[in-house]
């Protein structure tokens, strides 16, 4: 008896510890780094982040994004909120879309904010490959905007998402009618309603702009060409930069776009980097500010950067405006309305002067 007590327990024992062993070497259900900031339980730990963790986190996800197939990094998921809403258009009858929103971490009332939609590329989660713009997302340099992400419905025998070609009540529809109920529940400034996609996203934003070319205040695609521009003047008023890598898009279709809505009057840059591969979203919110530069653009503004200039802050605009340009409006605007009494007090002193020659 004592005996099978003894073996009883060494049995348990060993069972322990195995299972122990089991659970030591099971992979984290998320994505371990190298900061210790994957163990993310709530959307509110997001926030305690601090900036070198954010721009480590970035830094990581850089090296790994080729291989996360279609899945986002669980902590940029937690910096958004799943919402669906029913479309009932053509082939998309009665269909639930999902989609994913970013909101301002505090809102303010009567207070209204930008808009930038993102489109992700053909085949991927709505925030595959969004990473670059975590520290606008998430820690202390976080910006107060909303960010729309959509995922294009997979439809009849298609492999992957995507938001081409734009046919009617196709992926587009089902876009722009996300983007209105956006609108329509939250505070959105229409003004400052800005769009950027990846790839096929990039391809997407331009359907977007030739369907709907007074929705938005400025657009960003990346790592993709240009479709012809049959009628440019109607993206006169549309600031436009095409961010791709040099060697990864042909550059002639861009080019011609360039030349058509430039020569119509409007406003579009194409900046090539020397970044190697199928990603120039990275350098695009890395390395240019891509995602600031649309956070400074207003609709029919004057001081909204025009495309390829580097914007830091978006409130950088508004210090600028205050400290230089006010100033010296007012300083130019006294002097057009004092102009006859000092032109008067310039003859009086000139007479004075003649009168005591003369005596």
């Amino acid at each position: 008896m004592k005996f099978s007590i003894v073996g009883l327990v060494l049995f348990l024992l060993a069972m322990a510890a195995l299972t122990g062993h089991a659970q030591e070497a099971s992979p984290p259900q998320r994505v371990a780094t190298s900061v210790g900031i994957y163990d993310v339980k709530s959307p509110e730990e997001i926030h305690r982040f601090s900036a070198a963790e954010v721009r480590e986190l970035v830094r990581l996800e850089n090296q790994r994004w080729q291989g996360v197939d279609t899945f986002p990094h669980p902590i940029l998921v937690y910096a958004f909120e799943e919402r669906t809403f029913h479309y009932t258009g053509g082939q998309f009858q009665n269909t639930e879309i999902t989609y994913r929103l970013r909101t301002p971490r505090t809102i303010r009332p009567g207070r209204r904010y930008p808009l930038v939609v993102h489109l992700h590329g053909n085949g991927d989660d709505s925030l595959t490959h969004a990473h670059p713009i975590l520290p606008l997302l998430i820690g202390p340099d976080q910006q107060d905007f909303f960010l729309l992400a959509t995922q294009a419905p997979r439809t009849g025998a298609d492999a992957g998402w995507h938001f081409r070609p734009a046919t009617e009540d196709g992926s587009l529809d089902v876009l722009v009618a996300a983007i209105e109920q956006v609108i329509a529940e939250n505070p959105i400034d229409r003004n400052r309603i800005t769009a950027t996609g990846i790839s096929g996203g990039g391809w997407g934003v331009w359907q977007l702009l030739l369907k709907h070319p007074d929705l938005f205040a400025g657009a960003m695609p990346t790592a993709c060409g240009a479709p012809q521009i049959r009628q440019p003047a109607t993206l006169r008023q549309t600031p436009i930069w095409v961010i791709n890598n040099r060697g990864d898009i042909d550059p002639q279709s861009t080019l011609n776009a360039m030349r058509m809505i430039n020569g119509a009057g409007g406003s579009m840059i194409l900046t090539e980097t020397n970044t190697p591969g199928h990603n120039s979203w990275i350098p695009a919110m890395e390395d240019y500010n891509g995602l600031q530069w649309m956070l400074a653009q207003r609709r029919g503004s004057w001081f909204a950067p025009a495309p390829g200039t580097f914007v830091n802050n978006p409130s950088s605009l508004l210090l600028v405006f205050l400290m230089y340009i006010l100033p010296l409006a007012l300083l130019v605007g006294l002097i057009f309305h004092l102009r006859e009494t000092i032109g008067e007090q310039i003859a009086t002193i000139r007479q004075a002067f003649l009168e005591r020659g003369k005596n």
